[in-house]
């Protein structure tokens, strides 16, 4: 199955991966990225790899790996 996306569904995907990436990278997540994330995810095409980052980012936030910070 082939399965295709548009430019804008591409383009919100790699904004999630950099945006995911950042808080992975950084161990912290302000409220600003939390909204921006829930937007991105609410509003486009989630593929299997941005899948297993927001995954992470949660995972983090349970053990306590990732802060909430303002």
């Amino acid at each position: 199955m082939i399965i295709l996306m548009s430019v804008s569904e591409r383009s919100s995907e790699s904004t999630i991966g950099e945006l995911t990436e950042k808080i992975l990278n950084s161990r912290r997540i302000s409220r600003q990225d939390q909204s921006q994330l829930m937007r991105l995810l609410c509003g486009s095409y989630v593929g299997e790899r941005e899948q297993d980052l927001v995954e992470k980012i949660y995972q983090g936030l349970h053990r306590g790996s990732i802060k909430v910070v303002d």
